[in-house]
């Protein structure tokens, strides 16, 4: 079975080992949930991933804003207002998949379109920022 995304460290890659690790596991959590949702997977096991990926991005983050503020990244207040949305949109979903048992449709285009706008327009910048203060 196909990947949903895939992760390509020429398009996604930071340089920041760290913060990229962590991109790979919202990857494969992602590829995780969309795997069982495909799959046809029952309600609870559908949901246990959802709380995962949920979760995990929470924690992802809160690491990454721990991060620009380690490298003194001036964009930190914006980047947190906008983690704080895409949180929310998160809980968005989550909260119809407690209502309904059901797995949204729209959850995996949000992703997909979230992972690569997130990581390829202002995750690039903190990581600019941190090598040329270097």
């Amino acid at each position: 079975m196909e990947n949903f995304f895939d992760w390509d460290a020429a398009k996604y890659g930071l340089g920041v080992r760290s913060m990229d690790d962590e991109h790979q596991t919202l990857i494969n959590l992602m590829n995780d949930l969309h795997r069982l949702y495909d799959q046809g997977a029952s309600s609870a096991d559908q949901g246990k991933s959802l709380l995962k990926l949920a979760a995990y991005t929470t924690k992802h983050f809160a690491d990454e804003e721990a991060y620009m503020k380690s490298v003194g990244f001036p964009g930190l207040a914006q980047h947190q207002v906008i983690h704080r949305q895409l949180l929310a949109r998160v809980d968005e979903f989550a909260g119809e998949f407690k209502r309904t048992s059901k797995v949204p449709d729209a959850l995996f285009p949000f992703l997909r379109m979230w992972l690569k706008s997130h990581i390829c327009g202002i995750d690039m910048k903190y990581a600019e920022h941190s090598r040329n203060a270097a």
